[in-house]
């Protein structure tokens, strides 16, 4: 059985992928590569170089963003493609 995030990625990408480049856009890939609990704990902000920041609500939450970079760096770029988010940049 497929996770619903899974799911939500491989259904959503190729509807992303027809849609212009945009803060909304990257935020909105956020909430589905970051999943529920760490979209919640979070607030992404991207800019066209390819940066994108994001703040956690404290401490403990930086330290959960930062185990799941790996897995959130790879979801986005599934999402938004492997140029659109050069780096992750995560604050508290």
């Amino acid at each position: 059985m497929e996770s619903l995030q899974k799911t939500a990625a491989r259904i959503l990408g190729p509807l992303l992928d027809a849609q212009p480049l945009s803060p909304g856009k990257v935020a909105f890939a956020w909430s589905i590569a970051a999943g529920p609990a760490l979209s919640r704990a979070s607030t992404p902000k991207w800019t066209t170089d390819g940066t994108l920041r994001v703040r956690a609500r404290d401490a403990v939450w930086r330290t959960e963003l930062e185990r799941a970079r790996p897995m959130v760096a790879e979801r986005l770029t599934h999402l938004l493609g492997p140029t659109a988010i050069r780096r992750i940049i995560i604050t508290e």
